[in-house]
């Protein structure tokens, strides 16, 4: 093979050694500004200073390790909306060596069992209510099931014992976080996270645009804290530069808005559909005072088109910045960044590298691409994964030569700013979540009516994402609605058909039996059942 090609981020880095508890510790930032709220809770005006903040996780950790027999290494669950006291109980985890586990809030009771069962936990917090309840019936006793309201409570209660339990039980190289990916193909998986990567990757992505996050920032905080995206630059990153986090349990536009009105939030971290709803909806246009506070949007998760960020910026008469990141569960997740300065004449980019990130392009024969040519992107770094849990094989494939196979092609300019082609592989990105379409089709085939079915991700333009089509062919007098609104029943919300159903006479395949899923993309002109217009 021909030497490699690497491609690196002209900015130094010198990797960070030491557990997640050690970085916050050795916040810069927070030293200085021990009494500067970083937290505040959108729906009630609660506001938390730093100071305030970690004595609370200390509570949180002499609970959990007196209370509830928390020990390091033990696999806890969350599975609670967002709440600036579930990011204290994310550290205070992390400071007593425990690995999270945290659960999307749209899980069904079969989501929130087979990631407990797969990530071998031994408790979850649920938050009361309808999660409280999902969790006690999916585990069935097997997994011991507590409160998140109850935790909150006792740790406010038992304020004074905050030095039993030291704020660094673990090292750098112990597993941290066990958050949940598809990866390249395939159901989901456990993508084993340490205290380097998560760490490294905080500081990466701060170094990379510090202009981005810094204690001047007022950061808007919807994304879920159970997807990497919102763990990393909520639960981690903005906490580290000092900036005030303004945490809301859910995304609604109005309640964004109205928000980042009154508490002058400068920077949010959005999904595409995010940015179709602020550069359309007529609600933005009730709130005239958003272009003296709104400044910078970061979108990520999912492909953002230059039209739309363009669109958008002249909504608010370019006196806001729209750019974009790239990255993946498996790296932490940040490899890219478009910097703000370069918005406009970028759009549409992923911007440069983040510093310490090694990547290369390649084609299918796995040989480096000349330059300005695309290929699949390859990554190494410090914020790489450490593998898939219990999953050799999946793990052996996502890796060539030392080499993290991101699945997506892109390709880099003469100035080190790259943009994503395409994808290489079938995942389907689904409002910025993923969605595995075997997952998909494993489950229509299980209806009595369905003799085999495919299933293919198509873009709504309207809704910016991708969403998931079934191609079906049914047994004489099934219903086709009837089988949509069945396989949406047994789902979480975004895993959901709501790209439409198709029904045709055969799925296309290869002599070998491979799902020709380039044939179904290329297809026009079909009856849909249940989806609005989208494209292949």
């Amino acid at each position: 093979m021909a030497d490699k090609r690497v491609y690196t981020s002209s900015i130094p880095f010198e990797p960070f050694t030491g557990s997640l508890s050690e970085l916050l510790e050795s916040s810069p930032y927070l030293r200085v500004r021990r009494d500067k709220p970083i937290l505040v809770d959108a729906a009630t005006g609660e506001r938390v200073t730093a100071a305030q903040h970690f004595d609370f996780v200390r509570a949180l950790s002499y609970v959990l390790a007196t209370e509830h027999g928390v020990r390091p290494g033990d696999v806890v669950g969350l599975f609670c909306p967002n709440h600036i006291r579930l990011i204290a109980l994310n550290h205070a985890l992390m400071a007593v060596g425990a690995v999270v586990t945290p659960m999307n809030i749209a899980y069904t009771g079969e989501d929130v069992r087979e990631q407990l069962t797969t990530a071998r936990a031994r408790l979850v917090f649920a938050a009361d209510g309808h999660w409280l309840d999902v969790a006690t019936r999916a585990v069935g006793g097997a997994v011991a099931v507590a409160s998140f309201e109850q935790i909150v409570a006792a740790a406010r209660a038992t304020r004074g014992r905050r030095d039993a339990v030291p704020l660094a039980a673990a090292s750098d190289a112990a597993l941290a976080y066990l958050c949940f990916s598809s990866g390249t193909t395939g159901k989901f998986k456990g993508v084993m996270t340490s205290h380097s990567n998560l760490a490294n990757n905080t500081l990466q992505t701060l170094l990379a645009e510090s202009e981005l996050m810094g204690p001047d920032h007022v950061v808007g905080a919807f994304l879920p804290q159970s997807h990497i995206f919102g763990l990393t630059m909520h639960v981690y990153l903005a906490v580290y530069a000092a900036a005030t986090v303004v945490v809301f349990p859910s995304f609604g536009l109005e309640p964004f808005l109205a928000a980042t009105v009154t508490y002058g939030i400068t920077l949010a971290h959005v999904v595409p559909p995010v940015v179709v709803l602020l550069a359309k909806s007529p609600l933005v246009a009730r709130f005239p005072a958003l272009t003296e506070t709104l400044r910078t949007l970061v979108s990520g998760a999912a492909p953002l088109s230059a039209s739309l960020a363009l669109a958008l910026q002249a909504r608010f008469d370019n006196a806001l910045t729209v750019v974009q990141g790239y990255g993946l569960t498996e790296t932490s997740p940040v490899l890219h960044m478009l910097p703000p300065s370069r918005p406009d004449s970028r759009a549409g980019s992923i911007g440069r590298l983040v510093p310490g990130v090694r990547a290369r392009l390649v084609d299918e024969a796995g040989a480096d691409v000349a330059p300005g040519q695309p290929g699949e992107i390859l990554v190494q770094g410090v914020n790489v994964m450490m593998g898939y849990l219990d999953n050799a094989a999946a793990t052996a494939a996502t890796f060539a030569d030392g080499w993290l196979r991101t699945g997506d092609v892109g390709q880099v300019d003469a100035d080190g700013y790259w943009t994503i082609v395409d994808r290489a592989k079938e995942l389907i990105k689904s409002k910025g979540f993923q969605v595995a379409p075997s997952e998909l089709e494993a489950l229509l085939l299980t209806h009595a009516g369905v003799l085999d079915a495919a299933v293919v991700g198509v873009y709504d333009d309207a809704a910016a994402t991708e969403q998931p089509r079934a191609f079906v062919v049914l047994a004489a007098g099934t219903e086709p609605g009837a089988v949509k609104r069945w396989l949406d029943g047994q789902v979480a919300r975004h895993k959901r058909l709501w790209g439409g159903l198709v029904v045709l006479d055969q799925i296309p395949k290869s002599p070998s039996g491979k799902i020709l899923r380039r044939v179904l993309r290329a297809r026009s002109g079909d009856v849909v059942h249940g989806g609005r217009d989208a494209r292949l």
